[in-house]
Formats: structure tokens, sequence, C-alpha cells
């Protein structure tokens, strides 16, 4: 049974303008789906890095409730001057301006997108060589959770790896990913969580697996509530299931067949 993590999902309050700004960054829009409950949009870097799938609601309630769930999202670049002044440009909002770090080799900088998600630029001085060549592209992103020994053993449950931790001022930080593939998910526990957080706009994350009806009864016989059981679906060729992690963050689990 082998895992890698998808694409990652938040609500939007228009797509379109969303889809522009990422855009604006230098990222493409590679699909636009409609299910029933909303229009879908994934932007990404075709050569390499993390997937963020946009999503519009059709029954909302704006403005868009951000919760305390989904901290930021990372957008990896090799000249983080230009990537800064097209976000500007874009409709940004800034938080912090960019600044070279003193503990690691990176420029960062923050800024708000148009509905108000925290985007943290960076620049590796250098990156190393298996990088995508050109533009920005998608790094990882981070949630927020109550427990992180708790979260990490979820997903390494789920077949991912542990692959860093980090100690900040204000948070315990730990990356999973499958090595070399799909996308990266950072946990966060602030020093300061009280109480559970609050899912808010934060809508779903994807984990691919060669084997959904078994990676959901190893989630379940661990003691995870099932969300939904495993499910083919008529309009693509994949089976799909729901499960929740510790703190309740779905987990949509996607296994690709043959057409």
């Amino acid at each position: 049974m082998t895992s890698s993590l998808g694409q990652y999902c938040l609500n939007v309050a228009d797509l379109d303008a969303a889809v522009a700004f990422y855009e604006g960054l230098g990222l493409e829009c590679t699909s636009r789906t409609e299910i029933p409950q909303a229009f879908e949009a994934i932007v990404e870097s075709p050569a390499g890095g993390s997937k963020l799938q946009l999503a519009q609601q059709k029954e909302q309630e704006l403005p868009l409730d951000l919760g305390t769930a989904f901290w930021k999202l990372y957008v990896d670049t090799h000249d983080i001057a230009t990537t800064w002044d097209l976000a500007l440009k874009a409709g940004a909002t800034v938080e912090s301006e960019p600044e070279r770090m003193e503990r690691w080799p990176v420029t960062v900088g923050f800024v708000r997108d148009v509905d108000g998600y925290l985007v943290e630029f960076v620049q590796r001085h250098p990156w190393p060589d298996d990088v995508p060549a050109d533009g920005p592209w998608l790094g990882q992103y981070c949630l927020n959770v109550t427990d992180i020994e708790a979260t990490i053993g979820f997903y390494e449950l789920l077949g991912l790896t542990c692959t860093s931790r980090t100690e900040i001022p204000h948070a315990h930080e730990a990356i999973v990913e499958a090595p070399g593939v799909g996308s990266k998910l950072q946990l966060a526990q602030q020093t300061g969580q009280d109480g559970p957080v609050r899912m808010g706009s934060m809508w779903k994350l994807y984990v691919n697996t060669d084997d959904c009806q078994g990676l959901h009864d190893r989630a379940v016989a661990a003691g995870h509530a099932s969300v939904m059981a495993p499910m083919r679906l008529d309009r693509w060729p994949v089976t799909i299931a729901f499960v929740a992690d510790p703190d309740g963050y779905q987990v949509e689990l996607v296994q690709r067949h043959e057409p």
C-alpha cells in the first residue's frame, strides 16, 4: 500500500479572483471542475511542488470565516523580489516585508491573498538541485493542530513519513510527506494553543493511495472516524473515501483506476 499527499482545498469567496491572484504570481491554473456544491480549480507549477485547490461553494455565507485551522501556505521562488512585486500587483496585502533569516539560509516575506489567507514567500540561498528550475512553485501548506504527536502518528498510519521537525519561538512544527512525490504538509502546534482548532474555510486535503478500502479500514481500525465509506465514482475513474484526522480535518482518500 503506497500513499502520497495530493492537493489541499481552501474555500474562496470568488473563484475567478482567487485563480487570477495565484496566476499573477506565476503559477498556472491546470484544471477547473464543477461539482454539485462548488466550483473548483487547481493552481500549481506544472514543474513540481504542491497543488492548491480553490473552491467557491455555491451556497456560502460571506465574508469567509477563515477559522484558526489553516495557518499559511508557502510559495517558493528563485527570485523573491520579483515574486513579491507580482504579488502586490495581483492585490496582495503586506504582512511583513522580505527579510533574510539568521537561523536558515532563506529570505522570507508574508502577504495575505485576496481572501485573507497567509502566504509565505521563500527564497533559499541556494535551492537544492531537485527543485523546479523556473518560476515560483507551491511549497508545503501549514495546518494548526492541538497535539502534534498524535497528528504525526495519524499521517504516518496513512503511509506518509515525518521528514523534519522544527522548534520556533511560538510553535512545534513537523512536515509529513511521501519523499519526492506529491505535496508537503506542515503541522504546527502553537505554544499558546487553547482548545480545539476551528475549521472555518479550510475544506479538506487529499491523500492519494493504491488501496482506498485498505487505507480507510486501517484508519478506522486505529480509532479514527470514517466520514464516508469507500465509493467508486461514476464521473471519474476513482474510488474515494473520507476520514477525519485527530483535529477533525477532512482527509479525502483517492485511488485512481485505469479508465
